[in-house]
């Protein structure tokens, strides 16, 4: 009886150091929350879409379509000093009214006293009315109003030269000379400049 009980105990040692020797275990399988592998799924990456540029919000202006014959005819050039004529050479200085007209696509133009070198240059711009409200409530802190021309405009002179703002319905006229020294130097030019806008 004994003897069977060694027995026993031996073949059941023996399995038990045999299955500790397998070459291929089995291991315990750990199952995941999901029962599946969640994919991995390589989503290209999203640029921010730009900011858009503002867009500047300057004066509503219209093209000027006259040319400087047309507002100051040979005549009318000739009324005011017949020896003035048009400056080839003419270009408006830079940070004038001119300049600023210029970019509004306006006309501007340079006469040359062919005697004495002194210039008269005119401006004009075409711009929205609001515009044109904007700079007279500019201009009424700034500059004397003077009724010379038939509305409420503006002239001063400065350092000698003298500067007419003028306004006709929705065009902004900037006369500019040594030969304005009171308002009324420009009357002739302005009033035909006025007239050949329409």
């Amino acid at each position: 009886m004994a003897v069977r009980a060694i027995t026993a105990t031996v073949v059941v040692l023996g399995m038990l150091s045999l299955a500790g020797c397998t070459s291929n275990p089995v291991q315990p399988v750990t199952p995941s929350a999901s029962g599946s592998p969640a994919p991995v799924v390589d989503t290209p990456g999203t640029e921010p879409e730009p900011t858009p540029t503002p867009t500047p919000t300057g004066p509503t202006a219209t093209p000027v379509t006259q040319t400087c014959d047309e507002l100051v005819t040979l005549d009318d050039l000739y009324e005011f000093n017949p020896n003035y004529a048009a400056n080839p050479d003419y270009t408006p200085a830079p940070g004038s009214d001119a300049e600023l007209i210029a970019s509004y696509d306006g006309a501007v133009c340079g006469w040359v006293n062919l005697s004495s070198g002194d210039t008269v240059e005119i401006a004009v711009a075409h711009l929205a009315a609001e515009d044109i409200e904007k700079l007279q409530n500019e201009l009424v802190m700034t500059t004397p109003p003077v009724p010379t021309y038939g509305g409420v405009d503006y002239f001063e002179n400065k350092d000698g030269v003298g500067t007419a703002n003028v306004f006709s319905g929705d065009y902004w006229i900037v006369a500019r000379s040594v030969e304005f020294f009171e308002p009324g130097d420009a009357e002739s030019l302005i009033t035909a400049v006025k007239s050949h806008l329409g």
